[in-house]
């Protein structure tokens, strides 16, 4: 089985819907957009190992909490390589504390110089831009 260079295979697609001359040039990503990619997957994969682990507890009766444990504290101690303690400390906040309160308005007041600021915190992107200012 051959494999057709993904470079061609789209000039070959593009040509045979408009026939004229064009270049095709790869941009890659820049780090920082792909850091937070990578962030807000990872935020939401333990949302949904949190949930599913809740759904188990209170329908299924067995509580999973020993076995993922070790994975979360994998998880926590690279968070710990990247981030900053205070950075870390607003991650476990929106993790553990403000997403499973749902009364919650999505926002947190923080620091910014001498002044507080209320900020949006309610999805892990909002949680990516906040804890970047954190620097």
């Amino acid at each position: 089985m051959t494999t057709i260079d993904p470079k061609k295979r789209i000039r070959q697609t593009l040509h045979s819907i408009h026939p004229v001359s064009f270049r095709i040039k790869y941009i890659e990503p820049d780090k920082e957009f792909m850091n937070k990619q990578l962030f807000i997957k990872i935020l939401t994969n333990l949302k949904k190992i949190e949930d599913r682990r809740d759904f188990m507890v209170e329908e299924i009766g067995m509580d999973m909490t020993a076995y993922e444990d070790l994975f979360f504290s994998v998880v926590e101690d690279c968070f710990k390589m990247v981030f900053t303690k205070e950075q870390l400390a607003l991650v476990q906040m929106y993790l553990y504390q403000l997403i499973p309160d749902k009364s919650w308005d999505g926002t947190i007041t923080v620091e910014k110089g001498k002044e507080e600021v209320i900020v949006n915190f309610k999805t892990p992107s909002e949680v990516w831009d906040v804890i970047k200012e954190c620097k």
